[in-house]
């Protein structure tokens, strides 16, 4: 990782020293020269959003549909403050049929069914027992009475790990 962010610096380096020998040394119409700026300046506020995802910040992209929980951190609502809770989830996906990935932080929107479900999972973990997470599929709900279009709040079904079968002597 220190050699990616060694390079990064770097890369961000060369592009303002050539920014500032084109921006003095040429005779390039001034309005040529403002649109380069805000054309690398439009640069740097892309790499650092692609930065934030490299450096481990939760995503904001959905769940795997089976994966392995390691963790979770529960942010209640609070409305003096406006906050409408979030549910961070330390997850690998086992999807893929493959051997199981890196971990990621998954941020989901908070809800009570997810927050009850995601405490006895850690309670669970506390227990030695490692739970395997299975994402019901989302819906679109339209009520008839108030004609309220939305989504149905994440579900989420926690489960032991089961135990794996040695092989035969």
């Amino acid at each position: 990782m220190n050699e990616s962010i060694f390079l990064i610096v770097c890369a961000n380096v060369l592009v303002l020293a050539l920014l500032m020998l084109v921006l003095l040394f040429s005779r390039l119409h001034w309005a040529y020269r403002l649109s380069l700026v805000f054309l690398v300046s439009g640069a740097y506020w892309v790499l650092y959003q692609g930065w934030i995802q490299a450096q481990g910040w939760p995503t904001n992209n959905s769940l795997p549909h089976k994966f392995l929980l390691h963790g979770a951190v529960i942010e209640e609502p609070a409305p003096d403050n406006k906050n409408t809770g979030t549910i961070f989830i330390w997850a690998t996906d086992l999807d893929n049929h493959l051997p199981a990935g890196k971990p990621r932080a998954y941020e989901t929107p908070y809800s009570k069914k997810l927050h009850s479900a995601t405490q006895e999972a850690l309670n669970q973990m506390r227990n030695g027992e490692l739970q395997l997470g299975t994402k019901q599929e989302e819906q679109k709900i339209k009520t008839t009475r108030s004609g309220y279009e939305g989504e149905v709040p994440l579900l989420i079904e926690f489960s032991n790990l089961p135990s794996q079968a040695l092989p035969e002597k």
